[in-house]
């Protein structure tokens, strides 16, 4: 573990190849060039099929058929992806508009007035494989009463980074919903990867889904299931589908209600999850988030997951600026407040428990829902929140 104090710089702690540099060098250029790549891949796609056809070249030929098919259905996600993204990404509504007012009003009153002291930051930056292992025996029978750990199930808000495909597979197949329903905010990765065989339908489907209006919201939230799945359930990933899970909330939401949504959910959920894997500082979004976790959920009843191309300086002084500017009713204002905790997330190094798939990636999403386990025991041991 590695801790941080108030005024301490923050310093990258990870060992990994890629520098934060290359990191965001990789992402940008992703981002600029994504046509262009797409191109230049179903170019080379189509030459290596052409070759084998010539040349007679049977592993050639059928090479060449699967990586150019493999690039189309790439491509057609990504406009799919931007359709979503460009129909989430309307104006502001004028009641999202007079609660962005009041939001603003109250963080200029906190900054204009403050009246209290506010307590020392800290942040602890913990390797997931070097947390402890847990007592907690397994129910492999989910209930309305008991979890995986055989406690009253949990309510867990996950946070991440839309462009982050780590985050984007973890918050539904990493094993959390073993623990309790998962909160999350849908991104139009979400939609292009669950809908992507009804592509011709995709606006009727964007008209369905979106949350574009306070009663959209409300009806979205009247809906909220916290009855557990059983096993082979459609829409279940990996570890889930064998097991059963809790289900996933996902809410679809435009740019004009989305940090409604987040406010209202807060009041919904005991814990949150912070993915921060990809973290750079141009997320805005993540960055108004901060702020509002700071002033809902207790450092105790959190953690945040970051990986190696995390920006780990901008996301510790992102939480550090956060604390500074904390409201007075936060839970986080007290005297004995616990650490910011950051965790490196790794894949297992060893075996957790026995073999339970003979298909190795079954298996590997086994082992990682295993390790995963650790994190909600990491939390519950320090929870905040009676469970």
């Amino acid at each position: 573990m590695t801790t941080f104090y108030e005024s301490d710089t923050i310093t990258p702690v990870s060992q990994s190849h890629l520098t934060i540099q290359q990191a965001k060098q990789e992402e940008g250029k992703e981002i600029k060039n994504k046509y262009i790549s797409f191109l230049l891949f179903f170019g080379a796609g189509l030459f290596l099929f052409v070759v084998g056809y010539f040349s007679s070249s049977l592993v050639t030929l059928i090479f060449g058929a699967l990586f150019t098919l493999v690039i189309i259905l790439s491509f057609i996600q990504t406009i799919i992806q931007r359709r979503v993204a460009a129909a989430m990404n309307s104006k502001s509504s004028p009641s999202q508009q007079k609660l962005n007012e009041i939001e603003k009003g109250t963080n200029v009153t906190s900054q204009t007035a403050i009246t209290f002291k506010i307590p020392a930051f800290q942040l602890d930056v913990y390797e997931q494989n070097e947390l402890p292992d847990h007592s907690y025996s397994l129910n492999k029978n989910l209930t309305e009463e008991k979890n995986i750990f055989n406690l009253k199930p949990l309510s867990i808000f996950y946070f991440f980074n839309f462009y982050s495909t780590g985050s984007l597979i973890n918050k539904t197949s990493g094993g959390f919903q073993r623990h309790g329903s998962v909160f999350f905010l849908g991104s139009p990765q979400d939609i292009s990867f669950s809908k992507f065989w009804k592509m011709f339908s995709i606006k009727k489907i964007m008209q369905r889904l979106l949350l574009t209006t306070p009663d959209k919201l409300a009806d979205a939230m009247g809906k909220v299931s916290l009855r557990p799945l059983p096993p082979k359930t459609k829409g279940l990933m990996t570890e889930n589908y064998f097991d059963g899970a809790y289900p996933s909330n996902v809410f679809y939401c435009t740019d004009a209600i989305w940090q409604q949504c987040v406010s209202l959910l807060f009041a919904k959920t005991d814990f949150s999850i912070i993915d921060a894997c990809d973290y750079t500082k141009e997320r805005a979004g993540l960055q108004w988030e901060i702020g509002q976790i700071i002033n809902h959920i207790a450092t105790e009843d959190m953690v945040v997951l970051i990986n190696s191309k995390t920006d780990i300086v901008a996301l510790g002084e992102s939480f550090r600026n956060s604390w500074k500017l904390m409201n007075a009713d936060s839970p986080n204002n007290r005297e004995r407040t616990a650490p910011v905790r950051f965790i490196f997330h790794q894949l297992p190094d060893h075996k957790i428990g026995e073999t339970e798939h003979t298909n190795i990636v079954y298996e590997q999403y086994h082992q990682e829902a295993l390790s995963n386990d650790k994190i909600i025991a990491f939390m519950l041991s320090h929870a905040n929140v009676v469970v």
